[in-house]
């Protein structure tokens, strides 16, 4: 059979059952007794270019950023209904679990197979709810929970629905859309679709997609003055006691754009790719674009923005503003959002299903302030040479790395005034007698106070996780009461807890005690405290030099805190390697609660962990300020 052939006889009839021309606005999928099947289609004008960037031969990839109910599953059953009957070849589509894969196998996929006479003339083979055979090819419906889903298959056509709520690592073989898109490697025309409502903010995945992409939104005509423009949130204005007063402000003559205009600047709207390119040798911003979108070359004419194959990643972003729905009107999203102004839950539902955008609830407080920032905060003090006056005692914090140890001082002060003192490294394996030798000499040093006096630190917390932990609950064993051996625990379950320490234990083998550490809280605190601009209670100080350089403010604010509610975490900024900074000033927070009501007995004159042997000596500034109140007398003869 010449399934070229085949494939061209129905293309005409499949275009005007599942892809209409332009100037077709309703597709009515009907099954054998002609009676109309509940479910018509009418493609709204946005909805067009994705069938398009389908059929398009530059398009790689499809990225849709939508808010809900924008018809992402009908475009899907659309796509799906074209490849069987003009352009065949495996198709998978891929859901979050397997109870969603069973529900579309039924509920959106199965509607086709039922009652779409072309889809139906192509099926022969396998035919269950989620496998299924047609000329040319198959359907598979998967889920991305189950590593199995993406092993011996070859696929052609790709969609995945609702990414952003796909695990990150999926039985512990890595990220499941890659693992989804690398069964398309082989297949030179292949089409990647990813669509999904937005999560959490700093972990959302289709986000992450999009902004890969060259960036689409939907552009319409102001019904006054013609300026094309995207409907934003920004400029969404409403009368809390009267929501019919919804609109948008024109960005061209700041006229109002309401729901009745909405129809005609819709059908009117166009798709413009805004990420600049370079093509031709030469770097653009987009001014020109095709039917689908795509942003062309203002010298060669073509699609610029291409990736490193010569394709483009398509990326769409709509939301709820440009829909017909009637509870989507304007009044009723301006009552959603005046509600959910009032609730942190209600903003996430709202910013993710209608305005279609990632979101998080994170306290500003916790959102730490640039590096360049706290770089130049820096204080005059040369800790190397003598000590802050202010200081009660000495800290020490050490992590564990795997071929070093690094290891920080600071000097506490009342009111948790904290005052860094040296950042280093001992080079070498941390299970070496040596390194741990080298470890304990340079935690004892001592410092030096105003007065003469000698100090060495107080306490050290070190960090004892990783693949040495056990050899490092051995070496800090013998110093027991010195130094406190510590381990990392970001547990969903007890992360939210007020307490710093989760859990005391002794190991059964080595005899060490070591306690679990509620690194979650710990690091709100380190942000807070950063983010304090004034010295005084809780600030953290440090000092002119070349230990503390911009490098080190950049690994100490290496992390940030993304996503909301029970998923907030903080996680390393993109393209950040290294934390140790960051991770040695949580370590030492913790030191400090838990020595608290010890230090809080402490003074200047009586500060802890003073050498032995060492005594109140006079400074030049002393001498040359003391007197015994005697002058000499203008009767000194008398």
């Amino acid at each position: 059979m010449n399934f070229n052939l085949l494939s061209k006889t129905l293309s005409s009839a499949i275009r005007n059952i599942m892809v209409p021309p332009r100037k077709t606005e309703i597709i009515a999928w009907t099954n054998k007794n002609e009676n109309p099947l509940a479910q018509i289609y009418s493609p709204k004008p946005f909805q067009k270019a994705w069938l398009q960037a389908i059929e398009s031969p530059y398009i790689e990839k499809i990225v849709l950023c939508k808010s809900a109910r924008v018809g992402y599953a009908i475009f899907v059953n659309t796509a799906m209904a074209w490849v069987i009957t003009n352009d065949p070849g495996n198709i998978m589509i891929a859901q979050n679990t397997e109870g969603d894969a069973e529900k579309f196998a039924v509920r959106e996929a199965g509607k086709v197979f039922a009652h779409c006479d072309p889809v139906i003339r192509r099926m022969q083979g396998k035919n269950t709810s989620k496998e299924k055979s047609f000329f040319g090819g198959e359907l598979c419906i998967v889920w991305a929970t189950s590593a199995s889903s993406f092993r011996m298959l070859t696929i052609k056509y790709l969609f995945m629905d609702e990414v952003s709520g796909w695990q990150d690592n999926v039985e512990k073989e890595g990220d499941p859309v890659e693992l989804a898109i690398t069964r398309t490697e082989t297949e030179a025309q292949r089409k990647i679709v990813l669509g999904s409502t937005p999560k959490e903010a700093g972990t959302c995945k289709i986000t992450r997609e999009f902004g890969l992409t060259d960036q689409r939104f939907f552009y319409v005509p102001c019904p006054h003055c013609a300026h094309k423009q995207r409907l934003k949130l920004e400029n969404f204005r409403y009368d809390p006691d009267d929501y019919s007063t919804a609109h948008f402000v024109c960005e061209g003559c700041g006229e109002s754009i309401y729901e009745h205009h909405k129809s005609k600047i819709v059908k009117a709207g166009e798709w413009r790719a805004t990420r600049e390119f370079t093509c031709c040798n030469t770097h653009q911003e987009p001014s020109q674009w095709d039917e689908t979108g795509s942003a062309l070359c203002c010298k060669c004419g073509k699609p610029g923005d291409r990736n490193e194959r010569g394709k483009i990643d398509a990326g769409f972003h709509i939301w709820s503003a440009y829909n017909d729905n009637l509870n989507t009107a304007l009044p009723s999203l301006a009552s959603e959002y005046e509600k959910a102004k009032k609730e942190p839950q209600k903003m996430q539902t709202f910013m993710n299903t209608k305005v279609g955008v990632e979101y998080s609830d994170v306290r500003s407080t916790h959102k730490l302030s640039s590096f360049e920032t706290i770089y130049t905060r820096r204080d005059h003090y040369s800790p190397l040479d003598y000590l802050p006056e202010e200081t009660l005692c000495v800290l020490a914090s050490v992590d564990t790395q795997t071929y070093r140890l690094e290891y920080h001082f600071w000097a506490v002060g009342a009111q948790g005034e904290i005052w860094a003192i040296d950042y280093g490294t001992v080079q070498g394996d941390p299970e070496d007698e040596l390194t741990q030798k080298t470890l304990v000499e340079r935690l004892s040093r001592p410092f030096m106070l105003k007065d003469g006096r000698q100090i060495s630190s107080l306490a050290v917390v070190m960090d004892c996780n990783g693949h040495a932990w056990k050899s490092m609950l051995e070496f800090c064993a013998p110093y027991k009461g010195w130094i406190y051996a510590i381990r990392g625990e970001v547990n969903s379950k007890s992360k939210f807890k007020p307490e710093l320490t989760l859990t005391f234990k002794v190991h059964p083998e080595v005899k060490c005690e070591y306690r679990s550490l509620n690194v979650h809280q710990l690091k709100n605190r380190a942000a807070e405290r950063l983010n304090i601009e004034k010295p005084g209670k809780n600030y953290i100080h440090f000092p002119v030099s070349d230990v503390f350089d911009l490098t080190y403010f950049q690994m100490l604010t290496s992390e940030q805190l993304v996503g909301s509610g029970v998923k907030a975490a903080w996680k390393k900024k993109p393209g950040q390697k290294r934390n140790e900074p960051w991770d040695l000033l949580v370590y030492v927070l913790w030191l400090y609660d838990f020595l608290r009501p010890v230090i809080r007995e402490a003074t200047q004159n009586t500060p802890l962990g003073l050498l032995e042997g060492s005594t109140q000596t006079m400074s030049a500034e002393d001498e040359q300020a003391y007197s015994d109140c005697y002058e000499l007398s203008d009767y000194e003869a008398y």
